[in-house]
């Protein structure tokens, strides 16, 4: 018990490791286990207690995200401790350890951090004799004071001790920090972060104790060091799906991260001095035109911020990656790359000649004029009207590009357009001489040409810069919370779980659980629900909707549409408080229909006849091996119209429009951002991000905020559980743009 007093009455050479309330990482160790649960990372620290008169104590330590474990020498005596901690959901972390070795013992605690200028903890040995340390901590003013107080419990009702303390952090990386006890026995120190190394010492004037420390951290603190310039090297090099998404076989081996994960990750740049330039290489990239357009914003963001932009590629495939480069500074390419710029096109197409050949026969109830999703299937080319709307959609995404390009180029419209029209593709060197680009480097000598032009000295990668955030105090956990909800693909009943080739749906049996969930967390402020779908089940997508405006009736929600957000995609977004699209959005398509296939004749071409008992007139109706009637056909047709009211209805319920108006926009057309707002379907142009900012504005949240992301991704089905309930949807046409 002697050795236990003494190891517990030392002085740690951390201000943090002294008080309950603060504790955390490698300070937890022997000390409250709770404050493993704040911060999870990898860090060591050894800390060395000397007394000229006294055994010196000894402490080595290790932390690895929840869990910790040390070693403590007194004298000849040895024991160990090895500690786990976990953060609940709210302002709570729970931790407990177990010391063993010459002397055992368990010990548990909690640190709460009810507010950021508040933090209180506790912990307890059990054992033999209870050693109880409770306490508080504030902020009158930031991070730059704190003000701490313990008092030190045997037992129930005995108080041995109380300390009390504080310390000042003029700059980042320095504290200077002073405590006392009852009978003012009293301690000072110094505490100084070079980055990844931290080293503190404490003297104790009582007893002439002097205590030191080193921390080295996988993750840097903060520092008063002026950091080096860097280069950051953004890889994009394949497909960014809205929800992260598992590689091989729905098997967790490795994620690819999702399309917000990088935009967040981007974001977090504007506020990192160190990074000057940017390098961009463009590999077998794979976005949406959407996704471009979001991406291009913010590294414009970025620009402004004065941080140079320079892309690499070895060739620049289409005219939408080349628009994206265009926002650079400097476009290199490689000596022996081309960049390709044929000009912007849509493609469909159509299986009516096939089913024709294989006696399918297809009957459909659709409503409205646009609503060409069923065409694919009964006619064999554009009609009229799909022609129409799609021209429409080259206008208002191939111009502004022409516009882009014109201008960061230095060119006029009219040159770009000709340069596309009687020529599109070009080699290096041609496209050096049309002014497409501005140098010409190897791969491998990019990095170092960058370094020496941009006056930069080293290079890192967007993984590294954004998993290895300064290390923050606790209390900066404490953030608002804002739900991310991702929807992307077919809208379908049941859970939409990927299934083994990582296809998977908007299943209303996972959403609208998620959307009740939400609601009914007081911790959450607001939403951000990210849609990237073209539609589908009609019953599904009304589950959703329901859901997301019942939501909407205890907290914002922000709506972020996609490359796509059509027909029940859009269904699922109308009733939310806002909505935002990007420019290049495809949204609308405002129409339902049904589909009714006749496989009888393709069961004669393989000689397969069937014959049919029945009772009541229409129980054989859906089976596919007849026609319907003409009064059948005309039921179903009123059914689709049943269906497209409840759609209009509810678009004019969410944009406060007439449903005479929503009808006149509907009829299935389909839209780009730019005039889905001059005609009141959404609220505003921008993305992601902007739709983040909406939702802090609306929550009344300032500063950063903890992102919640649903739904979690973490299991998979053999096969997919996808199904389509009804006979009626919310789908509009396949659409293969290049």
């Amino acid at each position: 018990m002697t050795i236990l007093l003494v190891a517990l009455l030392s002085v740690h050479p951390f201000y943090d490791g002294n008080f309950s309330s603060l504790a955390f990482r490698t300070t937890s160790i022997f000390s409250n286990p709770a404050g493993l649960g704040l911060q999870p990372g990898s860090e060591v620290m050894f800390h060395y207690d000397y007394h000229a008169d006294q055994p010196d104590i000894i402490r080595p330590g290790i932390v690895f995200k929840y869990f910790g474990f040390g070693w403590e020498r007194v004298d000849t005596v040895n024991y160990y401790e090895a500690g786990v901690g976990y953060k609940m959901p709210g302002v709570f972390s729970l931790g407990y350890a177990y010391q063993f070795g010459d002397s055992a013992h368990h010990k548990a605690g909690f640190v709460s951090h009810p507010t950021q200028q508040l933090s209180l903890g506790y912990y307890t040995t059990i054992g033999e004799v209870f050693h109880m340390f409770g306490g508080i901590s504030i902020r009158p003013y930031k991070e730059y004071i704190t003000l701490s107080c313990d008092i030190e419990y045997e037992g129930i009702d005995s108080i041995l001790d109380y300390h009390y303390g504080g310390y000042i952090q003029p700059i980042d990386g320095i504290k200077a920090h002073f405590f006392t006890n009852k009978d003012f026995h009293w301690k000072t120190g110094l505490e100084i972060s070079l980055g990844q190394l931290k080293v503190g010492g404490t003297y104790s004037h009582e007893d002439e104790r002097i205590s030191g420390g080193i921390i080295i951290s996988a993750s840097p603190y903060k520092t008063f060091l002026p950091d080096k310039k860097k280069a950051l090297i953004l890889n994009l090099d394949h497909a960014y799906p809205e929800i992260d998404q598992k590689t091989f076989l729905g098997i967790p081996i490795k994620t690819v991260p999702g399309f917000t994960k990088l935009m967040g990750d981007l974001h977090s740049l504007l506020t990192q001095e160190r990074i000057e330039v940017v390098l961009v290489r463009i590999g077998d990239l794979s976005l949406g035109q959407a996704q471009i357009e979001e991406l291009r914003a913010i590294l414009e963001r970025l620009h402004e911020r004065g941080k140079r932009i320079v892309f690499y590629a070895d060739f620049y495939n289409d005219l939408l990656v080349y628009d994206l480069a265009c926002a650079g500074d400097e476009i290199v390419l490689s000596p022996l790359g081309s960049v390709n710029i044929p000009g912007l096109a849509m493609r469909k197409f159509y299986l009516a000649g096939t089913l024709e050949k294989l006696g399918i026969e297809t009957e459909i109830a659709s409503v409205g004029e646009y609503k060409s999703a069923t065409e694919m299937l009964t006619r064999t080319d554009m009609s009229e009207a799909d022609r129409e709307q799609l021209d429409a959609l080259l206008d208002d995404m191939y111009y502004p590009l022409i516009e882009h390009i014109a201008r960061a180029r230095g060119k006029t419209r009219s040159e770009v357009e000709l340069l596309i029209d009687s020529i599109g593709f070009f080699n290096s060197d041609d496209a050096r001489a049309h002014g497409l680009i501005d140098t010409v480097l190897y791969d491998l000598d990019v990095s170092e040409y960058v370094e020496a032009n941009y006056g930069v000295t080293r290079t890192v990668y967007l993984k590294e810069i954004a998993d290895r955030r300064p290390v923050g105090e606790p209390w900066n956990d404490n953030r608002p919370r804002i739900a991310l909800v991702l929807a992307e693909g077919t809208i379908v009943s049941g859970k939409g779980t990927p299934d083994l080739f990582n296809s998977h749906g908007i299943g209303s049996a996972t959403y609208v659980p998620i959307f009740e969930a939400i609601k009914n967390d007081r911790s959450i402020r607001a939403v951000v629900f990210r849609i990237n779908s073209g539609g589908g089940d009609g019953f599904a997508s009304e589950k959703i909707a329901t859901a997301v405006a019942r939501c909407a009736e205890e907290k914002p929600v922000i709506v972020s549409m996609g490359d796509m957000a059509g027909s029940g995609g859009y269904y699922i977004a109308c009733l939310a408080d806002r909505i935002f699209a990007d420019h290049r959005t495809i949204t609308g398509s405002i129409g339902v229909f049904s589909l009714h296939i006749m496989t009888r004749g393709l069961y004669e071409k393989l000689g397969i006849t069937w014959d049919v008992a029945k009772r009541g007139e229409h129980s054989d109706m859906y089976w596919g091996l007849r026609r319907f009637s003409d009064a059948e056909y005309e039921k179903e047709l009123k059914e689709s119209e049943w269906w497209y009211d409840k759609f209009t209805s509810r678009v004019a319920q969410g944009r406060t429009l007439s449903q005479e108006r929503v009808d006149s926009l509907g009829q299935g057309r389909i839209y780009s951002g730019d005039r889905a707002l001059s005609i009141d379907l959404i609220d505003e142009v921008g993305g992601f991000l902007d739709a983040l900012e909406a939702a802090k504005e609306h929550a009344h949240i300032d500063g950063d905020v903890d992102i919640v992301v649903y739904p979690s991704r973490s299991g998979f089905s053999l096969f997919n559980d996808n199904t389509q309930q009804s006979r009626f949807l919310y789908l509009m046409p396949s659409i293969e743009l290049k």
